[in-house]
């Protein structure tokens, strides 16, 4: 049976892939520091909302090769390793390696030559060459890879197996290690250097950031001419394929988009002009909203509701939600706000739907769920720039 230990094991990427693995018959050590979820993963506790997850785990359970820790151990040794440890942004908006460095260093007494690092987070260009550097100071000739992620969250069992998995490694002989995990749950592998996978990644990421922040400032636009660009929006669409991939607007957030386009950036002596204009668009829509809500209305006087707080539609991840952007500066500004979500259960602070709606002066749609689109909102003023409830509300 092949080892594999998983780094980060009870992440957003972390878990899944876990379950992933252990369902294809991998024996899988889910290694995390936090562990407070590692008891709860260990008890078969999904712990956070992914489309036929908890299914997945109880099928990965009742075949006993899936356990979670919280301190490195010597079960790792004779096995490979798939670290879900991403770089993230400092606060000058560069790469910060020091959380990869501090799991590598975790996990040194228990690799060797033949030991196979792979890495799974976005990392910034040149991490993977980096990694190799680093183990080979310290005496470790391990092969490294980068596999990287590419599934949306929440769909990761629906998409994973229909994606191909970009493949890029130390080398030739690390490539064919590394592809031949992967083939176990990615019907096609695609071989790459390291830095064009790399590259790969953040362009993926950036591209995407770019194109929410095209419709969001056709958004401010629009409304500033006193139009409804929803309304705009479908009529441009409407049979016509040249301009089928313009989204809605909406809030552009996670915790993936914005740090991605800026690790692009630094990558290139923080010269992406684009990726700097969309950061300052998309981030720039809450303060847009919030600005025009004030010109038309004492907002002194008003309650308003934030429906929605996490960073996308069907999610419960609040990490990097511009709905808490447009929450934090209200509380400024309002006499209250009260904020609901069906899905997220980390925020204790959050309201019942019905008390919100019920409370409230104004409404607005932070993030688009489902379940919005059928509400009685019983005449109240309601805002939803995303457009899903009704496209008469999509203009400010």
């Amino acid at each position: 049976m092949k080892k594999i230990t998983i780094i980060g094991a009870t992440g957003h990427i972390g878990l899944p892939l876990s379950i992933l693995f252990a369902n294809k018959g991998f024996k899988v050590i889910g290694y995390d520091i936090n562990s407070d979820n590692v008891k709860k993963a260990n008890k078969g506790i999904m712990l956070f909302k992914e489309d036929n997850g908890l299914a997945e785990f109880k099928k990965a359970r009742k075949k006993n090769n899936l356990y979670f820790i919280d301190k490195p151990s010597d079960e790792m040794k004779n096995g490979d390793f798939l670290i879900t440890v991403g770089t993230p942004v400092d606060e000058f908006m560069n790469p910060d390696l020091n959380q990869l460095k501090k799991c590598i260093n975790s996990i040194l007494p228990y690799l060797n030559s033949k030991s196979l690092i792979i890495l799974r987070s976005t990392v910034f260009p040149g991490t993977s060459e980096w990694l190799k550097s680093y183990l080979l100071k310290k005496k470790i000739k391990a092969e490294v890879a980068f596999c990287l992620e590419r599934v949306v969250q929440g769909k990761t069992f629906e998409e994973i197996k229909n994606l191909p998995q970009i493949v890029a490694a130390t080398s030739q002989n690390a490539k064919k290690k590394a592809a031949n995990i992967f083939k176990h749950i990615s019907k096609k592998i695609i071989f790459s250097d390291l830095k064009e996978a790399e590259f790969s990644k953040l362009f993926s990421n950036a591209f995407r950031y770019i194109q929410f922040a095209i419709s969001n400032e056709f958004f401010m636009i629009a409304n500033s001419a006193g139009l409804n660009f929803e309304k705009i929006r479908k009529i441009t669409t409407d049979g016509y394929p040249r301009a089928g991939g313009m989204p809605s607007a909406g809030f552009a957030a996670g915790p993936c988009l914005f740090k991605d386009t800026m690790q692009l950036m630094a990558s290139n002596q923080n010269n992406f002009n684009l990726g700097i204009n969309s950061m300052l668009v998309n981030e720039g829509l809450v303060l847009y909203l919030i600005k025009k809500l004030s010109t038309d209305y004492n907002l002194s006087e008003k309650n308003v509701g934030i429906l929605g707080m996490a960073f996308k539609s069907e999610c419960d991840d609040i990490r990097s939600s511009l709905s808490y952007k447009l929450k934090n500066n209200l509380n400024r500004l309002c006499k209250n706000v009260f904020c609901s979500d069906p899905y997220v259960t980390e925020d204790k602070s959050l309201y019942d739907l019905n008390y919100t709606i019920k409370n409230s002066d104004i409404i607005i749609i932070g993030a688009p769920h489902k379940i919005y689109k059928k509400l009685n909102f019983k005449n109240k003023k309601v805002i939803d720039i995303w457009g899903m409830t009704n496209i008469e509300n999509s203009k400010i």
